[in-house]
């Protein structure tokens, strides 16, 4: 007795298995032992329960992405059958429907494949009894739409078959091989076809077989088009490489202005234009299909369409370009990237943008961070040097009719993702992908702004997020905190020196409060001499030449005539002894401020701290509130009265001191290299998906 198998892909059908399955078991199939496979493809209403409850003379097999070629497959791949039937899931089959494929595979030894006459559910209306191509690999099923009145009952070769219903011969099977999965849904049963008549394989339509089929049962439209027009420039590809070029102006997806889906569909058929076919079919199809586009669309857009097309067949690594217009200081900002520029220099071309004259082992004597692997290249904005600003300060334009930055984005088409560093609003990109780092939202909307054009933005913190939205009207894509790597084995809780520590830029705006912190200190000393007598302020930061808010702060230290020492532009080193020795550490950017920008919009310094046992006396405000949970792993104050109280109970209480210092350095790991490495590079992994083709399923 012949042995049959009938693979069936079902994806939320529920409401049609149990017509199809019994309409299979009441057909004319005595003859034969019929074993019945139901893969299904990730289904969300039940269909398996149903199955399993109802037939359990079904074998029923799960996908694990819904792919249907993927589950014909695995259907296929689990029978050893002499004939293989394929069957949809929205179909009634009729009487003899089985004995009529194998009858007419019986009669023609030739014939590998045999489609069943497919009507419409009304079972009068001609659905499919072949497939023909129209032109330009544009196909249509034969008879769709026919009133059925005996014109196709004739069995007749054909050159296509639709994949509704259909049987394939176990020899057929074993030399042609599976269906092609890249195709997801549509256009397999094609490209089966002409791999099927290559090999030698005649394929036959038979009347002695019908089917009844729900047109779209399970599949909506919008799907079916999408995936018919993308996986027509799949079977050029692999078919008919000479007429790629020529395929664009009459696809669907450029007659309707999709140019994502164009595009995306482009970059999936060269890169099985590489793989399947000469050196010489592919350069002359590419060079055809760059012209071609090029007549169509602007410059850029190509140009990123093939830079995209060179990442997709891996001829070279991605290239990143990260733009900091303040490169040339020392601060939180310029190592929050510096740190990114260090993780991702391993795996892609990285190149530093910058707009002042400085070298990239800077960093190495300021930060400790290795960025050898960057290249870097200066690129001078003539506005700026015009003027002689030594800060690239975008305020300042205000009434060009030229946006200055344009140069910058201009630069950013040389890479395939450039990272906007430092919330330069105003420089457009014209990556294929680009990253705008925010870590403070300080410009309004206005001329030339260019945030909404970025793929992504990054925010250093919920508190920065949160404004983003305010004020911007803009959604974050993704939070990550800026890492802090400042462990030292040295410190510990106990070892320490009678030494409060401030670490913070001298920003000319004087909004870290180095001022307002040195006079506090001298109210206390001068309030409690014998508690404070032994303590020593420090205040610690970068600064630049000619910076009068430094000269402001030295001038007041001076008078104040107390324990405070300033130390400005201190080395990596430095910076690791003050931490190490300190006990107690502030932070006080935000006090007694309104406006959100002039808050700390994070607080690295104030992790490091915690990293080395400092207990932390920080703002009650904006970021630092994501990091010292207060009365637990620090304090925050509101008032320069309570930076006065919560430091003399630290002074005063050394028990106390101890254990908050244990708990900052706990509270800390939340936000050390460790984590930010993971986050950024499951960011940077999910670009380079997208830059290189997502791999496409249908989602559940």
């Amino acid at each position: 007795m012949k042995q049959i198998s009938v693979v069936i892909v079902n994806y939320n059908g529920v409401h049609y298995l149990q017509s199809c399955l019994d309409s299979i078991y009441a057909s004319n199939a005595e003859n034969f032992v019929v074993d019945v496979i139901v893969v299904d493809n990730c289904s969300g209403d039940h269909s398996v329960e149903f199955i399993k409850k109802s037939y359990q003379q079904v074998r029923v097999m799960t996908n694990d992405l819904n792919n249907y070629v993927r589950a014909v497959n695995l259907g296929i791949s689990h029978t050893m059958a002499d004939v293989i039937v394929l069957l949809n899931n929205d179909t009634i089959v009729q009487k003899n429907w089985i004995s009529g494929l194998v009858e007419t595979m019986q009669e023609y030894p030739e014939c590998g494949v045999v489609q069943s006459k497919i009507l419409f559910a009304d079972g009068t209306t001609v659905n499919s009894v072949g497939v023909n191509e129209i032109e330009d690999f544009y196909f249509k099923d034969t008879g769709f739409g026919e009133k059925d009145s005996g014109q196709y009952e004739f069995i007749k070769e054909i050159e296509f078959f639709s994949g509704g219903s259909v049987a394939i011969r176990r020899q057929c099977l074993e030399q042609v091989g599976n269906f092609d999965e890249d195709f997801i849904m549509f256009f397999e049963d094609i490209d089966y076809s002409i791999r099927c008549r290559k090999r030698g394989w005649k394929i036959y339509y038979t009347p002695k077989s019908v089917v009844h089929h729900r047109y779209h049962g399970t599949a909506t439209t919008e799907l079916s088009n999408y995936f018919c027009n993308r996986n027509r420039f799949l079977c050029i590809a692999k078919h008919g490489p000479s007429s790629l070029p020529r395929s664009i102006k009459s696809s669907h997806f450029f007659l309707n202005d999709d140019l994502n889906s164009l595009y995306s569909s482009l970059l999936e058929a060269s890169k099985i234009l590489v793989a399947r076919h000469e050196d010489e079919v592919v350069h002359s199809t590419l060079c055809r299909l760059k012209k071609e586009l090029l007549d169509l669309y602007e410059t850029r857009k190509v140009y990123n369409f093939f830079a995209q097309l060179e990442l997709l067949l891996g001829i070279r690594r991605i290239k990143i370009g990260i733009y900091d217009h303040a490169f040339h200081f020392s601060g939180g900002g310029q190592r929050y990237v510096a740190e990114m520029a260090k993780i991702l220099q391993d795996k892609y071309d990285v190149t530093y943008v910058a707009n002042k004259d400085m070298k990239l082992s800077q960093y190495m004597d300021w930060y400790n961070i290795d960025l050898s692997k960057c290249k870097l290249k200066i690129l001078k904005i003539p506005f700026f040097e015009k003027i002689n600003e030594y800060t690239i300060n975008e305020s300042a334009v205000l009434f060009e009719d030229n946006n200055p930055f344009d140069i910058i984005g201009d630069e950013s088409l040389n890479y395939d993702v450039f990272i906007n560093a430092n919330m330069l609003s105003k420089v457009k990109p014209q990556s294929i992908y680009s990253v705008f780092v925010c870590h403070f939202p300080d410009n309004k909307r206005g001329r030339f702004f260019h945030v909404d054009d970025y793929t992504a933005i990054i925010s250093n913190g919920s508190y920065t997020s949160s404004w983003i939205k305010k004020k911007w009207r803009l959604e974050p894509t993704h939070v990550l905190y800026p890492p802090v790597d400042m462990y030292n084995t040295e410190s510990n809780s106990r070892n320490k020196k009678n030494i409060i520590l401030s670490v913070a830029r001298f920003e000319t705006t004087g909004s870290k409060k180095q001022i307002e912190m040195a006079r506090t200190f001298a109210d206390m000393v001068s309030r409690d001499k014998i508690l404070m007598k032994d303590w020593t302020l420090v205040l610690a930061g970068g600064t630049f030449p000619g910076n009068p808010y430094f000269d402001k702060v030295k001038n007041t230290v001076s008078s104040l005539q107390c324990n405070i020492e300033l130390r400005p532009d201190v080395t990596y080193e430095e910076l690791r002894t003050l931490y190490r020795d300190a006990a107690i550490f502030w932070h006080a950017c935000g006090l007694k401020e309104k406006d959100p920008h002039r808050v700390e919009h994070f607080g690295m310094t104030t992790v490091e701290a915690m990293q080395n046992f400092c207990a932390p006396v920080v703002i009650d405000g904006g970021g630092q509130r994501e990091i010292v949970e207060h009365n637990i792993s620090g304090f925050r104050f509101k008032t320069v009265t309570q930076l006065q109280e919560y430091t003399k109970t630290l002074v005063s209480n050394i028990e106390r001191r101890y254990e908050m210092a244990k708990n900052a350095y706990e509270r800390s790991h939340n936000f050390n290299m460790d984590v930010f490495k993971a986050k950024l590079e499951k960011i940077f992994d999910e670009i380079e998906t997208e830059l290189k083709g997502k791999p496409i399923a249908i989602r559940k």
